[in-house]
Protein backbone atom coordinates (compact mmCIF):
# COMPACT_ATOMS: atom_id res chain seq x y z
CA UNK A 1 0.00 0.00 0.00
CA UNK A 2 2.96 2.27 -0.02
CA UNK A 3 2.52 5.18 -2.22
CA UNK A 4 -0.91 4.84 -2.29
CA UNK A 5 -2.56 8.33 -2.64
CA UNK A 6 -3.39 9.88 0.97
CA UNK A 7 -6.58 11.97 1.63
CA UNK A 8 -6.07 15.04 3.69
CA UNK A 9 -9.16 16.34 5.32
CA UNK A 10 -9.56 19.81 6.72
CA UNK A 11 -12.44 20.86 8.53
CA UNK A 12 -13.24 23.90 6.99
CA UNK A 13 -15.98 25.16 9.35
CA UNK A 14 -13.37 25.04 12.49
CA UNK A 15 -13.39 28.16 14.58
CA UNK A 16 -10.93 27.55 17.77
CA UNK A 17 -12.48 29.34 21.34
CA UNK A 18 -12.73 32.96 21.57
CA UNK A 19 -12.76 33.39 17.43
CA UNK A 20 -15.21 36.10 16.24
CA UNK A 21 -18.42 34.77 15.62
CA UNK A 22 -18.53 37.11 12.34
CA UNK A 23 -15.04 36.44 11.09
CA UNK A 24 -14.54 34.29 7.96
CA UNK A 25 -13.75 30.16 9.93
CA UNK A 26 -10.12 29.83 10.60
CA UNK A 27 -10.69 26.40 9.15
CA UNK A 28 -11.08 28.33 5.49
CA UNK A 29 -8.12 29.61 6.21
CA UNK A 30 -6.23 26.37 6.64
CA UNK A 31 -7.83 24.88 3.74
CA UNK A 32 -6.44 27.37 1.28
CA UNK A 33 -3.16 27.25 3.02
CA UNK A 34 -3.00 23.41 2.76
CA UNK A 35 -4.26 23.34 -0.61
CA UNK A 36 -0.99 25.88 -1.49
CA UNK A 37 1.19 23.73 0.34
CA UNK A 38 0.18 20.19 -1.33
CA UNK A 39 0.33 21.57 -4.83
CA UNK A 40 3.20 19.56 -5.54
CA UNK A 41 2.04 16.90 -3.43
CA UNK A 42 1.57 14.06 -5.75
CA UNK A 43 0.44 11.32 -3.04
CA UNK A 44 -2.00 13.86 -1.26
CA UNK A 45 -5.27 14.87 -2.24
CA UNK A 46 -6.88 17.59 -0.15
CA UNK A 47 -10.40 18.15 0.90
CA UNK A 48 -12.49 20.14 2.49
CA UNK A 49 -15.33 18.70 5.23
CA UNK A 50 -17.80 20.86 6.68
CA UNK A 51 -17.44 19.94 10.58
CA UNK A 52 -15.43 16.52 12.02
CA UNK A 53 -17.00 16.91 15.32
CA UNK A 54 -13.30 17.67 17.23
CA UNK A 55 -14.57 21.01 18.20
CA UNK A 56 -12.59 21.26 22.03
CA UNK A 57 -9.62 21.38 19.24
CA UNK A 58 -10.41 23.45 16.67
CA UNK A 59 -8.62 23.32 13.55
CA UNK A 60 -8.71 20.15 13.21
CA UNK A 61 -7.71 17.42 10.28
CA UNK A 62 -8.01 13.44 9.06
CA UNK A 63 -5.12 12.04 7.42
CA UNK A 64 -6.21 8.64 5.67
CA UNK A 65 -6.22 6.02 2.81
CA UNK A 66 -7.54 2.55 2.22
CA UNK A 67 -6.22 0.04 4.56
CA UNK A 68 -3.59 2.51 6.18
CA UNK A 69 -3.67 3.69 9.79
CA UNK A 70 -5.99 7.29 9.93
CA UNK A 71 -4.72 9.85 12.41
CA UNK A 72 -6.81 12.81 13.93
CA UNK A 73 -5.08 15.47 14.26
CA UNK A 74 -6.01 19.47 15.87
CA UNK A 75 -5.25 22.42 17.22
CA UNK A 76 -3.98 23.61 13.83
CA UNK A 77 -3.34 26.89 12.47
CA UNK A 78 -2.79 27.90 8.68
CA UNK A 79 1.03 28.31 9.69
CA UNK A 80 1.04 24.12 10.09
CA UNK A 81 0.06 23.52 6.43
CA UNK A 82 3.67 22.40 5.26
CA UNK A 83 4.10 20.04 8.33
CA UNK A 84 0.39 18.53 7.97
CA UNK A 85 1.61 18.14 3.96
CA UNK A 86 4.34 16.64 5.24
CA UNK A 87 2.69 14.35 7.12
CA UNK A 88 0.73 13.33 4.88
CA UNK A 89 3.24 12.77 2.17
CA UNK A 90 4.84 10.27 5.12
CA UNK A 91 1.98 8.66 5.47
CA UNK A 92 1.17 7.93 1.76
CA UNK A 93 4.92 6.70 1.69
CA UNK A 94 4.57 4.20 4.54
CA UNK A 95 2.94 0.85 3.81
CA UNK A 96 0.83 0.36 7.09
CA UNK A 97 0.11 3.90 7.23
CA UNK A 98 2.28 4.63 10.29
CA UNK A 99 5.16 7.01 9.94
CA UNK A 100 8.39 6.76 12.30
CA UNK A 101 7.74 8.66 15.18
CA UNK A 102 10.25 11.00 14.78
CA UNK A 103 10.26 11.60 11.16
CA UNK A 104 6.75 13.35 12.01
CA UNK A 105 6.62 17.23 12.16
CA UNK A 106 6.74 18.49 15.83
CA UNK A 107 3.54 20.06 15.45
CA UNK A 108 1.93 17.16 14.65
CA UNK A 109 2.98 14.53 17.02
CA UNK A 110 1.94 16.85 19.87
CA UNK A 111 -1.20 17.60 18.42
CA UNK A 112 -2.30 13.86 17.44
CA UNK A 113 -6.06 13.24 18.62
CA UNK A 114 -6.08 9.83 17.31
CA UNK A 115 -4.62 7.10 15.20
CA UNK A 116 -7.27 4.85 13.71
CA UNK A 117 -6.75 1.27 12.50
CA UNK A 118 -7.72 0.23 9.17
CA UNK A 119 -10.72 -2.68 9.95
CA UNK A 120 -9.85 -6.07 10.61
CA UNK A 121 -5.75 -4.74 11.11
CA UNK A 122 -3.59 -7.57 11.41
CA UNK A 123 -1.04 -5.35 12.92
CA UNK A 124 1.48 -5.32 15.87
CA UNK A 125 -0.53 -2.25 17.04
CA UNK A 126 -3.99 -4.01 17.31
CA UNK A 127 -4.24 -7.16 19.81
CA UNK A 128 -6.85 -9.06 19.08
CA UNK A 129 -9.19 -10.02 22.25
CA UNK A 130 -11.06 -13.94 22.18
CA UNK A 131 -14.86 -13.33 22.87
CA UNK A 132 -15.03 -14.33 26.99
CA UNK A 133 -16.44 -17.29 27.72
CA UNK A 134 -19.20 -18.26 30.50
CA UNK A 135 -17.23 -18.79 33.33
Amino acid sequence: MAGTITTLTICRTCRPEGAAADAEPAGSVLVRAVARAATDAAAVEVRAIACQSACSRACSATVAAAGKFSYVIGNLVPEDAADLVAFAEAHAAAVDGVPPWRSRPERIRKNTIARVPPPGADHPLVERLEPAGDA
